[in-house]
């Protein structure tokens, strides 16, 4: 990840701290007039979108950043599940959170609204911004 991805990830860190920040809704299930049920899904507010968005269309989630080992692999999955873990994540470190939460999203549904609600995304955002300002990429 560059420096550049750092920049646009921690612009969104204060639109994220925001009291009034929301993540997004879940969408009712429907019947379309065929009959058809709709499964509930989770939409995102334009500002969760919008920080998705800038992800994916980042250099964050264009690879599968390989974990080597078992220690490796049981330390970013704890950065996946706690957002105060993240205070100390490198820059690789979050590019493999951020891969694993829009990854995750593709097979649960909801999955990024949690890492919304949990303050993961908050955290993220926020590290991006101490390391972009350090330059550290």
């Amino acid at each position: 990840m560059d420096h550049s991805t750092l920049r646009n990830i921690a612009a969104f860190a204060p639109l994220l701290a925001t009291p009034d920040f929301v993540a997004g809704e879940w969408a009712e299930v429907t019947r379309s007039p065929e009959g058809v049920l709709s499964l509930p899904w989770f939409r995102l507010s334009e500002t969760a979108s919008a920080f998705v968005a800038a992800i994916s269309t980042e250099d964050v989630a264009s690879h599968y950043l390989a974990v080597k080992d078992a220690e490796a692999r049981a330390s970013l999955t704890r950065l996946a599940q706690d957002s105060a873990a993240i205070a100390g994540a490198s820059v690789e470190q979050l590019g493999w959170v951020l891969t694993y939460q829009l990854r995750s999203e593709r097979f649960v549904e909801g999955s990024l609204a949690q890492a919304f609600a949990t303050g993961l995304m908050r955290a993220i955002a926020e590290r991006a911004a101490v390391l972009a300002a350090l330059d550290v990429t």
